[in-house]
C-alpha cells in the first residue's frame, strides 16, 4: 500500500468513526481493497460480545448480537439500592491501570469522565485450620485498581451499549450455527433465525464444554479438545450489610489452597473500602473448591453458612450486627454455570491457538478464556474481542 492511499484509508476510517489503532491495524495488514463482511452476528452480549458489537458498528458494519439471557453483561452485572453505592455482582477489580479502559473504546478521553480508586487494602488477616493470622506484609506487594461510583456494567452501559443497544436480541439462546452454506445461519431455541456473512461465538467457554451449540459442520476435533480441555470452576459472590464492622480490609481463607492448586479462592472483603461509603459492605469472592460448598445451597443457606463462619473467626459479631445479604450464584446461571477460566491443561497458548482458529474463517471466537495473558479478566475478553474483529475484517 503506498503511503498516499493508507493515508486516505485511515482518514476514511476515522469519518466512519472507527478506531485509528483498529484501522492502522488493517491498513498495515494489506486489508485496503479487500471486501470486508456487511453483517456479522455475534453470539453473546457480556463483555466481548458488546465490545465486539461496538467495534464492528464503528467501522460500518451491521452487527446483530444474539443474547440468551433476559440481560446484557455476561458476568459482568450491577445491583443497585443494597447499599449507597452500586455493586458488582461480578467482575469486579480493573486488573490492569485505569487506562485500559480508554483501550477498550479506542478512546482515551474517557478517562477524565471514569472515577477510580487506588485499592491498596492496609489490614490483612488469614484464617487457616482454625486459626487467625495477621498478614499485614501483603499490603506492601498487593495493589489494584477499581471504580468508585460506578462499576463494570455501568462502564458498558455509559460508553459502549448506545452504540450496539437496537442491535441487541435478548432471552434468545443459540442452539445452532450452520455455515456450510453462502451464509452463516444462527439459529435460536424460539426458533428466531439471523444470517451473516460472519459468526463471532462469545458465549462462556462452559456451555461450549457443554455442546450448547451445534456447528454444522462439526468443530474439528483438536479444536473441540481444546475447549474441553479449559477449567472453569464454580463461582459465587456474597454480600452482606453489617451494623458495625468488626472484619479487615481482607481476610484470605486457606491461602495455601490457591497456590496448591493453581484456582482455588475463597475471601471476605471490605466492599466500601475506598467508596466514601457510610455503609458497613462486606463480600465474600469464592471459585472453584472453595465455592463448592456453598453453590448448591438456597441463597439463605448461604447466608447463613458464612454467617456462621464469621462467627466463628470473630466471636459471635457477625450474628450480632448483621442486617442483610444478596447471593449471586454464577454456579446457578443458566447461560454461564461457573466463574471463569484459569487453566488450559499445562498446555495455554497451544490451546488457545486451538480454539481461537476460526472455523473455514467464517466463524470466530473472543472472551475471557482467550484472553492471553490477561486471562479470567474484562479487560482480557475485551482485549479478545478487539483481536478478533481484526481478524474478521481481515478475512
Amino acid at each position: 500500500m503506498t503511503e498516499i492511499s493508507r493515508n486516505l484509508f485511515l482518514r476514511q476510517c476515522l469519518a466512519l468513526g472507527l478506531s485509528s489503532s483498529l484501522a492502522a491495524a488493517l491498513s498495515a495488514t494489506g486489508v485496503f481493497g479487500a471486501s470486508k463482511p456487511s453483517k456479522v452476528v455475534i453470539v453473546g452480549a457480556g463483555a466481548a460480545g458488546l465490545t465486539a458489537g461496538y467495534l464492528l458498528r464503528r467501522a460500518g458494519v451491521e452487527a446483530q448480537i444474539v443474547e440468551a439471557a433476559k440481560r446484557i453483561g455476561g458476568r459482568v452485572k450491577r445491583l443497585k439500592g443494597f447499599a449507597d453505592f452500586p455493586v458488582d455482582l461480578g467482575a469486579e477489580w480493573i486488573h490492569d491501570e485505569p487506562s485500559v479502559l480508554g483501550d477498550i473504546v479506542d478512546d482515551a478521553s474517557i478517562l477524565m469522565d471514569v472515577e477510580t480508586i487506588d485499592y491498596e487494602p492496609q489490614q490483612f488477616q488469614s484464617w487457616v485450620n482454625g486459626r487467625l493470622k495477621q498478614q499485614n506484609w501483603l499490603r506492601r506487594v498487593y495493589a489494584e485498581y477499581k471504580f468508585k461510583t460506578t462499576t463494570w456494567y455501568g462502564f458498558f452501559e455509559r460508553f459502549i451499549v448506545p452504540t450496539v443497544r437496537d442491535q441487541i436480541h435478548l432471552n434468545s439462546p443459540v442452539s445452532s450455527i450452520d455455515y456450510s452454506g453462502s451464509q452463516v445461519v444462527v439459529k435460536t431455541k424460539r426458533g428466531q433465525v439471523f444470517t451473516g456473512d460472519k459468526v463471532i461465538v462469545t458465549v462462556p467457554v462452559s456451555m461450549l464444554q457443554r455442546d450448547a451449540i451445534r456447528f454444522d459442520p462439526p468443530m474439528p476435533k483438536a479444536q473441540s479438545r481444546a475447549i474441553r480441555g479449559v477449567v472453569m470452576g464454580d463461582g459465587i459472590k456474597v454480600f452482606v450489610e453489617f451494623s458495625k464492622r468488626f472484619y479487615p480490609d481482607v481476610l484470605i481463607f486457606d491461602p495455601a489452597a490457591k497456590v496448591a492448586s493453581g484456582g482455588d479462592y475463597k475471601t471476605v472483603y471490605d466492599a466500601a473500602f475506598g467508596k466514601g461509603s457510610r455503609r458497613h459492605i462486606l463480600g465474600l469472592f469464592a471459585i472453584n473448591a472453595q465455592a463448592a460448598p456453598y453453590v448448591r445451597l438456597s441463597d439463605r443457606d448461604v447466608g447463613a453458612k458464612l454467617i456462621g463462619e464469621l462467627d466463628q473467626i470473630y466471636d459471635g459479631q457477625a450474628s450480632r450486627y448483621y442486617v442483610k445479604h444478596v447471593v449471586q450464584n454464577w454456579s446457578k446461571e443458566p447461560y454461564i454455570q461457573g466463574s471463569y477460566s484459569y487453566d488450559f491443561d499445562d498446555a495455554e497458548f497451544d490451546s488457545m491457538a486451538e480454539i481461537l482458529a476460526p472455523l473455514q474463517q467464517r466463524v470466530f471466537f473472543a472472551g475471557e478464556a482467550l484472553g492471553g495473558r490477561n486471562q479470567a479478566t474484562v479487560h482480557g475478553a475485551c482485549q479478545s474481542a478487539h483481536q478478533t474483529v481484526k481478524r474478521v475484517l481481515a478475512s
